[in-house]
């Protein structure tokens, strides 16, 4: 759909080659420093009402092999111009915060985040992101599969109808009902420069590896319409997690975010449209 449809394109065949190569590997210590703590936020307020939840950590060192640490005992608010809704923590998971039953994100909706924490992070309790949730952006009427057996991946292709406005999209996968593009690197987020206002026509949106879906499985596609600024967010993180190029480029730079206070993350508000498939490696 845009460049980053083919660079994603590109880069999923480049490392299903890697991994075929072989290599001979050799031990380097690479000493990035350490640095100070700071709030780290991942929020998210969606129509869907299993989709509603704020999580706070602690920064660590990069490199580091310990989980980051729940920040618990906060009081978390999302305001929605309206109301005020107050997320509880969840008493087995220290850290997360779930909205009430019921809760559900409206689209064209400004949504403000206030945090307040017990204890200060960086010399800070008190923090704010803002985040207007867009409305959904594409009217999809189908989507396919095309199995390429030389790469064994799967090739997602999209049908849809481009609204003329300037959008951005996020692209999740799921197979019998389970995500299987839960990681960063995996999702695919992508502008609408290509086919502004136009119908795709069986646009590539995502590659899916062979292991991860089989003949006969049902696939789903969720199609996310996102802001410019948490499009810009998730490719800056894409790109820092990625490997250096050269090796010793420097550990990875800090990537935006809508918190204030120096905190990191990002509070993000958007909305999903779905549509599913059976993978058949040679449909008739």
């Amino acid at each position: 759909m845009s460049r980053h449809i083919n660079k994603l394109l590109t880069t999923s065949l480049g490392i299903l080659i890697l991994l075929f190569s072989t290599s001979c590997t050799e031990r380097i210590d690479i000493d990035t420093g350490s640095t100070y703590t700071r709030l780290a936020v991942e929020g998210y307020v969606t129509p869907q009402y299993d989709k509603q939840w704020v999580r706070l950590t602690k920064t660590s060192d990069y490199f580091s092999n310990i989980p980051p640490e729940g920040v618990s005992g906060a009081q978390v608010v999302v305001d929605n111009g309206s109301s005020l809704t107050t997320f509880i923590e969840d008493a087995s998971n220290p850290g997360m915060y779930i909205a009430p039953d019921g809760y559900f994100g409206v689209p064209n909706t400004e949504y403000r985040l206030d945090i307040e924490l017990t204890e200060s992070i960086n010399e800070s309790k008190s923090y704010t992101a803002m985040e207007k949730m867009p409305y959904p952006g594409q009217e999809v009427d189908s989507i396919a599969l095309e199995y390429d057996d030389f790469f064994e991946i799967w090739l997602v292709k999209l049908y849809a109808q481009e609204p003329p406005t300037e959008d951005y999209y996020m692209f999740n996968g799921y197979v019998n009902g389970k995500i299987v593009t839960d990681s960063v690197e995996s999702k695919n987020i992508s502008d609408d420069k290509l086919f502004n206002g136009n119908y795709t026509s069986g646009a590539v949106v995502m590659v899916i590896r062979e292991a991860l879906l089989k003949e006969g499985d049902i696939f789903t596609m969720e199609l996310s319409n996102i802001t410019k600024e948490y499009a810009d967010y998730m490719i800056q993180l894409q790109l820092e997690i990625r490997p250096q190029d050269p090796l010793f480029s420097g550990p990875p730079a800090n990537v935006i975010s809508n918190l204030d206070n120096g905190a990191v993350g990002y509070f993000s508000c958007y909305s999903s449209v779905f549509a599913s498939t059976v993978a058949k490696i040679n449909p008739k």
